[in-house]
């Protein structure tokens, strides 16, 4: 077969984790022997460039895709899609709960692959149908292992915590939002924010239960609101209960939320993705909290297993207990009050424990073993000859 080319479309937002994870899959694609071409997307856009590239693969006679992040490619011709017109392959890797990208979602053409983060997000596209010919999991990753990781001695970070603390409705507001003055609305909504605080159950699932009746539009919103709220709410709740910590902050904090913060944290503020893992390599635990992934795993936890840090995140139906503790990842408790047990049980861990999740890492979860699920999904659905 003619070696297979690809048109990356990634996005530079050096204070995101995206375009780091593009250059991840861009060096796991080259390693597959998949010949790439990069358009970077920004907010300057050289749209002239675009059209020549988009044109090359387009025109390309053997096996070809183009790979995109969250859905913003979706190129028109005058009869329709560009994809469907040229019958050219296209994958997209939706970063996070399809509900954020749901217009995009459903413009994307009929060729094409939606990669999934979260195993229980096709239960979400159930309610708002898609064109794409394929759904596949694709959970986050990372890099390959740092080749040559700091002990436990040489770290010079106790704990590390990355991620933005940014302002969310209140329960108050997220029951008056969807429930309006409708008591038993009202009750069935702060049942479903209690059973987020305190289960794994799908954040969808649970406010498709609270409203009844409703549209898939009132889900989407209800659920989007009840990710921000519970992601904000427990960031602060993690803080205030590890005060007593030596903790190394990074992120963006909403400045009305400062004052509900603890004063004992080393703030460093805003960092880009790329400072954040190679502090993460200095870190002898790394805590995590995206509670939005109840089956998946944010992309943090896996670089900074592969800059050897112990992790600490929120639990996941994603990993079983024991593929967990092998890869040097202990579960956070829902009682936020507890969460200084984790990080003990973190600390703990000796090198040699770190010897062993790493090997254990690099044979799961980089974006080489993604990379190949889309290949292998391009061949059967794409690429064979009829």
């Amino acid at each position: 077969m003619t070696k297979p080319r690809c048109l990356l479309i990634a996005n530079f937002a050096p204070l995101s984790s995206i375009w780091d994870m593009g250059r991840g899959m861009r060096t796991a694609l080259e390693n597959a022997d998949v010949s790439v071409m990069e358009y970077l997307r920004s907010d300057f856009p050289n749209e002239g460039l675009n059209r020549i590239m988009v044109k090359m693969i387009a025109e390309f006679k053997g096996p070809r895709f183009v790979l995109d992040i969250n859905a913003n490619e979706n190129y028109r011709v005058q009869n329709g899609s560009l994809y469907d017109a040229y019958r050219l392959p296209r994958m997209s890797f939706i970063t996070d709960s399809p509900l954020r990208h749901m217009a995009k979602i459903q413009a994307m053409p009929e060729h094409s692959i939606l990669g999934l983060v979260d195993g229980d997000f096709p239960d979400i596209l159930a309610d708002f149908p898609c064109p794409s010919r394929c759904q596949i999991p694709f959970p986050h990753a990372g890099p390959p292992p740092a080749p040559a990781p700091l002990s436990n001695d040489q770290r010079d970070i106790p704990v590390l915590f990355v991620g933005n603390i940014t302002s969310a409705p209140s329960q108050d507001d997220f029951r008056t939002r969807h429930g309006g003055s409708d008591t038993g609305l009202r009750k069935a909504l702060s049942q479903a924010v209690e059973a987020a605080r305190e289960t794994d159950a799908p954040l969808y699932a649970l406010c498709k239960a609270a409203l009844p009746g409703k549209s898939p539009q009132d889900w989407l919103a209800a659920t989007n609101d009840l990710e921000s709220h519970l992601i904000s709410t427990r960031r602060i709740a993690l803080l205030n209960s590890l005060k007593h910590h030596k903790i190394v902050y990074c992120g963006v904090i909403d400045p009305s939320l400062r004052t509900a913060l603890p004063g004992t944290m080393e703030d460093r503020g805003a960092v880009t993705f790329e400072d954040a893992a190679d502090l993460m390599g200095r870190a002898r635990v790394l805590i995590n909290s995206s509670p939005s992934f109840r089956n998946g795993a944010h992309e943090r936890v896996f670089y900074g297993l592969s800059r050897g840090a112990s992790v600490v995140t929120e639990p996941s139906r994603f990993l079983t207990p024991a593929q967990a503790t092998t890869l040097g990842i202990t579960p956070l408790p829902f009682a936020a009050d507890r969460a200084a047990t984790a990080i003990d049980q973190a600390m703990a861990r000796t090198d040699d424990d770190r010897h062993t999740a790493q090997a254990h890492y690099a044979r799961t979860h980089t974006w080489t073993q993604r990379m190949e699920t889309v290949l292998t999904c391009l061949k059967d659905q794409f690429w064979t000859t009829p």
